[in-house]
């Protein structure tokens, strides 16, 4: 039995290398949507102001993305095709405000969504700082507490209108943090961000790697799981 017991705590031990080795290696899951409809709302009083972008499917614009995850195991891609929206459940959506402009920077809080043809749910919080510079606005962040939701079902592939991947080691390492590439608007009405806008073409990018908490929490949970079959 003791035997048995070492190997136990072993296997335990290696997935949770495992995982950090996946961890370790670099981002764990990344997604970019491109023709996002960007909308904002601006209010004088206090100089800020509200933004969102949304997957569309409309005459002017034809959202299109990609989910990934990185590393193997269960490594592959999720990709929606433009227009998705139209044929499938699946969206996007990102909100920030825009608030504390000095010179050509501003800060600005939020969040984002990204939901699958299942009804899977990648979803976290942003914070970081908008730049308008050349006539061109970006907003460069960090994402926080990112976490996968599987649909109500059951725990399905993260899917698009092609291609999966297993979500069983994201949402083991989860929470996940990261940084938002880049949002970048494509020649909005007004580069200053001090008049409302609708309908900007927007590109979004962003990649996640799990937080130094859920990897300490998986460690610890493997080792007492595996002490506790001895």
């Amino acid at each position: 039995m003791k035997t048995l017991n070492t190997t136990k705590l072993a296997v335990a031990a290696g997935l949770t290398m495992g995982l950090a080795s996946l961890a370790s290696a670099g981002p764990l899951v990344t997604f970019t949507y491109t023709n996002l409809s960007g909308q904002y709302a601006y209010n004088p009083i206090g100089d800020t102001g509200a933004f969102k972008a949304t997957a569309v499917s409309n005459g002017a614009l034809q959202s299109d993305g990609s989910v990934s995850l990185v590393p193997n195991p269960g490594a592959g891609t999720a990709v929606f095709n433009p227009g998705f929206t139209s044929r499938t459940i699946a969206s996007f959506e990102i909100d920030l405000s825009f608030f504390g402009r000095v010179g050509n920077m501003a800060s600005g809080n939020g969040t984002f969504k990204a939901v699958d043809t299942l009804g899977n749910i990648l979803t976290g919080q942003l914070a970081g700082d908008w730049v308008m510079f050349g006539g061109a606005v970006f907003f460069n962040g960090a994402i926080r507490g990112a976490v996968l939701i599987p649909n109500p079902v059951a725990v399905l592939p993260f899917t698009g209108e092609t291609g999966s991947w297993n979500m069983g080691v994201p949402m083991a390492l989860q929470p996940l943090d990261g940084s938002i590439v880049q949002i970048h608007l494509a020649e909005p009405v007004n580069s200053n961000m001090d008049h409302d806008f609708r309908e900007v073409s927007t590109g979004v990018a962003g990649q996640l790697v799990p937080t130094p908490a859920s990897m300490a929490l998986l460690g610890f949970g493997g080792l007492i799981a595996a002490r506790r079959r001895r």
